[in-house]
């Protein structure tokens, strides 16, 4: 009888940065949801120009108190915004880099990334969570497993530590998921769907693909309450 699979999940911060940004940039090559941030550009630049976006949020992240969390040497790992915290701080985009960013990666992704998303997934967020909730509840920024690394039972891993995380301190959580496989996986967890939001309508394919006239890509707003 073979012994189930062991899981060593860590957290810390800055010193993170470089193995999850080789971890989810592969990762997240194809997710629609970054190929829109990024359509911009030629699809053999968007491994490059995502390593520049992680560099700029993970800082940005890391600044307001973000938590890495990572499992079995990085094969799978995120960033949590604990309950309080917010990678959307004005205050510390500079220091963050994200206002440099701008000059390389282009205003376009980061309109996207914070005017785009922000505006059609915080309606949701306001019809769900009470006042007190909206201002203190735990956020998956991202996640995500290394691709030979995929269906070991490492997301849910991850996943489980979250959970166990805001349970302890009673809040919730918050998160959207990019695929329909992410998408089961939450929903398995307990996450509950509040909708979808279409992004990119007209503009890029249901990959994320510049496309004009296409249908956008969608994501699922979810939650889950202790």
């Amino acid at each position: 009888m073979a012994s189930p699979p062991t899981f060593r999940i860590t957290s810390g911060g800055k010193d993170y940065v470089e193995r999850t940004i080789g971890t989810l940039t592969p990762a997240f090559k194809d997710d629609p949801l970054y190929a829109w941030l990024i359509h911009q550009f030629p699809v053999s630049e968007h491994p490059a120009v995502l390593v520049k976006l992680f560099h700029a949020f993970f800082a940005q992240g890391t600044l307001n108190n973000g938590i890495f969390v990572e499992v079995n040497d990085f094969s799978c790992c995120g960033l949590l915004m604990p309950p309080g915290t917010s990678v959307e701080n004005p205050w510390t985009l500079l220091q963050a880099g994200l206002v440099p960013a701008l000059f390389s990666i282009g205003p376009g992704t980061f309109k996207r990334a914070i005017m785009d998303y922000g505006h059609r997934v915080d309606p949701l967020k306001h019809k769900t969570f009470t006042e007190q909730e909206r201002k203190s509840h735990w956020y998956v920024f991202i996640m995500g497993t290394a691709i030979d690394k995929r269906r070991q039972g490492l997301a849910s891993a991850l996943i489980e530590d979250l959970v166990n995380r805001a349970r302890n301190d009673q809040r919730p959580i918050w998160l959207e998921a990019t695929t329909r496989e992410s998408l089961q996986l939450y929903t398995r967890h307990g996450f509950k769907t509040v909708g979808e939001v279409v992004l990119g309508k007209g503009s890029v394919d249901i990959n994320g693909r510049a496309n004009k006239g296409g249908s956008g890509v969608t994501i699922w707003s979810m939650y889950w309450r202790p």
